[in-house]
């Protein structure tokens, strides 16, 4: 069964759990309001879980928020009319507590770091269960249960302590991405701490149903704050990886599928075990470009040469242009190693703009120059034209014509009407240098 089939019937089956859970509560007469928030808050981890788990299924923060959304009616069902499911809910009603502590203090990755973090999550669960089954079951009939709220107060004091060491000896630069969660966290406490003391010590009844109505608002945080921040990471893991691209090789099958490589993860600053850079930047080139990515590697494959394509991504801060090369690295595998020509194309796109400026320039001025040519100096020769005309026709009408004086003018016209057609045919011959010396063919790829 594929993991998307899973996380379905985990969904379907959920759902119907949340509903009868809630449903016997309200049987047994909690309020409409009360039973809505409470099946609103459970279905969030459960639905926001799910989301996760899909969206990176190599990371166990999807399925600790999913088990946290189906214990969360483990409760409901110590309303059961049966003894025996209701001696279990009374129980292991805590447990989504334990799960929710483990959950927060494996953000972001799903995986503890360090035993501390593995050793108070099972002195919560196992503690929780111990009191509930000391002070809530029918198995041992303890009447003092003041000392049941002290344990609680104490394992509350606990993780605190546990959440807020969390965030102290987190590294400065992911200390801004546990924030949300931490905050998140502590206000799930300090409310469970206010509640406990508040049953510890008498309050006024209205105080006390303020304190009821903030404890069972206050897990509705957490997820909030879990989603945002998880996606927030996973917006900036996906620009750090792309910043990392001009170093980053990915490897896959013809078929398109994933090979992990083995030194994806060295170094302290490399991605987490779960979740490679290089499975995430597989990912993101198929999403954009999978039919290039399998045909360069059909190629690379069938002939054995380095085959290339471009491909781009849309990220928030603007698209990305890349490149691909692909040379065979196994008898059914290939090496992607791509490289990041942003900056690059920009700087050609520009260059290719600022030469069309030039080229465009160069015209206009050509034109200019052409046009000058002909409504000026050509047009003054012509009008001299005109006049040498004139003069010979008056030499030529005179009672005494001087043929010496006509001959000189007859040589002048000859000159000017010399001097007018080169010039016209300078008017028309300002070409580029290159349609000069090189012909129309180059002159055309230089102008494309």
């Amino acid at each position: 069964m594929s993991g998307s089939t899973i996380r379905l019937v985990i969904g379907t089956l959920g759902t119907v759990w949340a509903l009868a859970g809630e449903a016997i509560s309200f049987q047994n007469g909690q309020g409409p309001s009360a039973g809505l928030l409470h099946l609103a808050i459970g279905l969030t981890y459960l639905y926001g879980g799910l989301a996760i788990w899909d969206h990176e299924p190599a990371n166990r923060t999807g399925r600790l928020m999913t088990a946290v959304g189906l214990t969360w009616f483990i409760g409901t069902i110590a309303h059961a009319p049966i003894p025996v499911l209701n001696e279990i809910g009374l129980a292991l009603e805590d447990t989504p507590t334990g799960i929710l502590l483990a959950l927060v203090l494996a953000y972001p990755t799903g995986r503890f770091e360090s035993r501390v973090d593995r050793v108070a999550v099972a002195i919560l669960a196992v503690g929780a269960t111990a009191l509930n089954i000391l002070f809530s079951t029918s198995l041992f009939q303890l009447t003092d249960a003041t000392l049941g709220l002290y344990g609680g107060l104490s394992l509350a004091t606990l993780t605190a302590a546990v959440v807020v060491r969390r965030w102290l000896i987190a590294a400065p630069r992911t200390r801004r991405e546990l924030l949300p969660v931490l905050i998140a966290g502590l206000v799930f406490l300090a409310i469970l701490f206010i509640n406990l003391v508040r049953r510890i010590a008498d309050v006024p009844d209205d105080v006390g149903a303020v304190l009821i109505a903030a404890r069972d608002l206050a897990p509705a945080a957490i997820p909030v704050a879990l989603l945002i921040g998880f996606y927030r990471q996973s917006e900036q893991r996906l620009r750090a990886v792309v910043d990392a691209i001009p170093d980053r090789m990915v490897r896959f099958t013809r078929t398109g599928a994933y090979v992990p490589a083995s030194n994806e993860h060295a170094g302290s600053d490399a991605a987490p075990a779960d979740e490679p850079a290089g499975g995430r930047l597989h990912e993101l080139m198929f999403a954009s470009a999978g039919g290039p990515a399998l045909a360069a590697a059909a190629r690379a494959l069938d002939s054995g040469l380095l085959q290339s394509y471009d491909f781009s991504l849309q990220l928030p801060e603007g698209p990305r242009q890349l490149e691909a090369r692909v040379a065979p690295s196994g008898p059914d595998e290939v090496t992607a190693i791509i490289r990041d020509f942003t900056a690059q194309r920009e700087v050609d796109v520009e260059l290719r703009r600022s030469r069309a400026r030039i080229v465009e320039a160069t015209d206009a001025e050509r034109r200019r120059l052409e046009r000058d040519l002909h409504d000026g100096a050509q047009q003054r020769l012509v009008t001299v034209s005109l006049a040498l005309r004139r003069l010979h026709g008056r030499l030529t009408a005179s009672a005494a014509p001087d043929d010496e004086t006509i001959t000189a003018s007859d040589a002048a016209a000859s000159e000017l009407k010399l001097a007018i057609r080169e010039l016209r045919e300078l008017a028309r011959g300002i070409h580029p240098t290159l349609l000069t010396e090189a012909g129309l063919g180059p002159a055309i790829s230089a102008l494309a």
